[in-house]
Formats: C-alpha cells, structure tokens, sequence
C-alpha cells in the first residue's frame, strides 16, 4: 500500500507543470550524496569522478510526460556547454535497461549523449531527498549543490542560462 502511495505521488509530482527553482540553501545538505550506480553499459558512474566539473543531475522515468520533454532540453544543454565542463547525470528511476533504450530509439535520442544511469532500487532518488520527477540539481566545481529544480526547467530561461553559465567559469 505504501508503494502505492508513493507511485501516486510520484505520478502527480511528475506532471507539475513548469520548476521550482530554488538555492541549495533550502536542502538539509549542500554536499550531494555520491551517486554510484552503472550506466547502459555496465560501467559504474561515481559523481565524485567529475569533481572540477559542473553536473547536472537529473531524475527521471521514461513514463514521466514531463521527463519526456525535458530529455531534449537535457540533450540540448549538453551540445552546448559539454565543450564548456558541463556532464548531465540523468539518473533513471528503476526501470530496465531494454525499456530506458526503447524509449531512447522511439523519442531518436542518442544513448551516448550523457550519462544514463540505472537508480533500480530507487535508493540514490531517496538519499537525493528528490520530491518528484523530473528533479534536477546543479553540483558546482567543488561538488556542492548549488541549485536545485523540482519540475520540468526550462532551459532557456535567462536566470537559469546565467546560473549554469556562472557555474561554468
């Protein structure tokens, strides 16, 4: 009943329209839980591989309308500042490998284009303290969270484009 419960929240969290943007300061921490977890190949991610970098860290489900529309968005950012020092993390929440790939060829995103890793147990979403998908967190050069976004952001936004790009030098 209780992961009944939780689905239903997650569902109704997934389809808020438009983020909530908002400092690291409203989280209970600042130094973001290391994510481990493997990609759609099998290697395993650790976060704290990509200190002196800024990662975006994003939840998401292939079922999340929401996700849906921001996994472009997601796409876009990393064309245009990968060459700048920005890593995008999406972070999938417990599906498999083939269905994360399927949604991948129908949607014609590229499986390369960042890493995609697999949260199955859904243990790295709960140590993120995440309240809906999609979720995102901006972690900084130092590894420190700096940002955070519950919702779809949009990724043109001129606060959010100056966020990132401030994060980036």
């Amino acid at each position: 009943m209780r992961s009944l419960f939780c689905l239903l929240v997650l569902l109704i969290q997934c389809n808020l329209a438009g983020a909530e943007w908002a400092p690291a300061s409203k989280l209970k921490f600042s130094t973001p839980p290391n994510i481990e977890l493997n990609n759609l190949h099998g290697k395993t991610i650790h976060l704290h591989d990509y200190k002196g970098k800024v990662v975006l860290v994003n939840f998401w489900a292939t079922w999340c309308e929401s996700c849906k529309e921001e996994f472009s968005k997601l796409i876009q950012l990393q064309e245009k500042y990968g060459s700048k020092g920005l890593v995008i993390v999406a972070v999938n929440l417990a599906e498999s490998k083939p269905k994360i790939q399927t949604f991948l060829k129908s949607h014609a995103f590229p499986e390369n284009i960042f890493e995609i890793v697999l949260d199955n147990s859904s243990l790295t979403y709960k140590e993120w303290k995440a309240r809906g998908i999609p979720t995102s967190y901006l972690v900084n050069q130092q590894g420190r969270i700096q940002e955070f976004w519950v919702g779809t952001f949009d990724a043109d936004d001129a606060k959010f484009i100056q966020t990132l790009e401030k994060a980036l030098q």
